[in-house]
């Protein structure tokens, strides 16, 4: 009896010293794993880059002799999956000092914006391209709203700016002294926008009620530079359209990809 349990008890022990040096085994080649990949992507011929997009978490690795680490942080930016030259400082002042103050907010505003656009970008055609439309687009963003802020002092550059070829209605509505004018071209505009409403009956009688109420000339003025010009010339300014192929591009800049993605 006492020679079984003396056997049974070595088993055990022979049992826990073979599960401790697997174990210890296991540890040493995770370890040895992990070390060889790091060598890889600090050896100076593979670098590794992570980005995420809309619902995606990716890692690209990529050949440092062609770009650096900066050129392509710089042209995801321009790609502009987290960015867009749109200027969030608000274009309708309440009086002339406030338009001062708007109009050095844009500019501030739009100079950061056009500093991050002149970052380098990887040096291809493509991409160069990419950067000078974005730049173009700022342009364009910027120039509308320093009009759309100065036309609380001087309502004529509402007409002569090159994005106003198509809104003359609006902006001659805006700049006369013509009530009549003013509230005919807000029925107008009324017109044209319940044809494209869900609800144009609801529309039609949101907009009564403004007509009618002691404050319609400044509803007038407010819903024609809002809902008339500003649509119409903002229409006119140059935009870059992505159309999925910028993701393409900028996957190809990588020899690997890997993706990590959310459910949608």
């Amino acid at each position: 009896m006492k020679q079984t349990l003396f056997l049974f008890l070595s088993s055990i022990l022979l049992l826990s010293c073979s599960d401790k040096q697997k174990k210890q085994a296991e540890a040493e080649e995770k370890e040895t794993t992990s070390s060889t990949t790091e060598n890889r992507t600090t050896s100076g011929k593979t670098a590794i880059f992570k980005w995420d997009t809309e619902l995606c978490s990716n890692t690209g690795e990529y050949d440092p002799e062609k770009y650096s680490e900066e050129e392509l942080k710089n042209t995801y930016n321009a790609w502009g999956m987290h960015s867009s030259a749109y200027l969030n400082t608000n274009t309708n002042p309440t009086s002339a000092a406030d338009a001062e103050k708007l109009t050095r907010e844009l500019t501030a505003e739009y100079n950061e914006r056009k500093a991050s656009y002149n970052q380098k970008v990887v040096s291809n055609p493509y991409w160069e391209k990419v950067k000078a439309d974005k730049m173009h687009e700022l342009e364009d963003i910027y120039e509308l709203k320093k009009i759309a802020i100065e036309a609380y002092s001087n309502p004529s550059v509402l007409l002569n700016n090159r994005f106003s070829k198509n809104c003359t209605e609006y902006a001659k509505a805006l700049i006369s002294n013509d009530t009549i004018l003013l509230l005919k071209t807000w029925n107008n505009l009324a017109e044209k926008q319940k044809k494209n409403n869900g609800s144009p009956e609801k529309f039609m009688e949101r907009h009564l009620e403004k007509y009618n109420s002691k404050d319609r000339i400044q509803n007038a003025r407010q819903e024609i530079m809002t809902y008339g010009w500003w649509n119409c010339a903002n229409a006119e300014v140059y935009r870059v359209n992505d159309d999925g192929t910028m993701e393409k591009e900028f996957n190809k800049l990588f020899t690997n990809v890997a993706f990590e993605c959310d459910e949608p």
